[in-house]
C-alpha cells in the first residue's frame, strides 16, 4: 500500500465521521450547555462564588409559599432535598439550611429571623 491509497483511506474514514457536538457542562450542578457563553452565563447568575444566599432566595423562590409552619429543620431539609432539582436550590442555599439551629419554626418570619443569623 503506497501513502497514497492510505491518505484515500483516512480521508474516507472522516468523511465517515459524524460531527461531534460539544457540550459544556456545570462542574457545580452538572447542567449541559450547547454554547460557552450559555454556559458562563448560568454560572455567573447560579453559581458566582461571592453570590450570597438571601432571604428572599430561601423564602420565596425555595419554598415557593408552599411551606407550611410549623417545621423542624429535618422537616424543612426534607422538603429542599425532595426538590434538589429545582436550579434555584443551589449548593449555597443547602449550606444555609443546613447552618440552622436543631429546633421547630413556628412560622416564616422565626424562620427568615434565624437565617439572617447565620454568617
Amino acid at each position: 500500500m503506497n501513502n497514497t491509497e492510505n491518505n484515500n483511506g483516512i480521508q474516507e474514514s472522516l468523511q465517515n465521521v459524524s460531527p461531534r457536538t460539544t457540550k459544556y457542562i456545570c462542574k457545580v450542578c452538572g447542567g449541559t450547555f450547547n454554547e460557552s457563553n450559555e454556559l458562563d452565563s448560568h454560572i455567573a447568575e447560579l453559581h458566582h462564588p461571592k453570590r450570597t444566599v438571601t432571604l428572599n432566595d430561601i423564602v420565596n423562590s425555595i419554598f415557593k409559599g408552599e411551606m407550611n409552619f410549623p417545621k423542624t429543620k429535618a422537616e424543612i431539609l426534607k422538603h429542599i432535598e425532595a426538590n434538589k432539582d429545582d436550579p434555584s436550590i443551589t449548593p449555597q442555599v443547602l449550606d444555609t439550611l443546613r447552618k440552622l439551629s436543631d429546633k421547630r419554626y413556628e412560622t416564616e418570619a422565626e424562620l427568615a429571623f434565624e437565617l439572617n443569623q447565620i454568617k
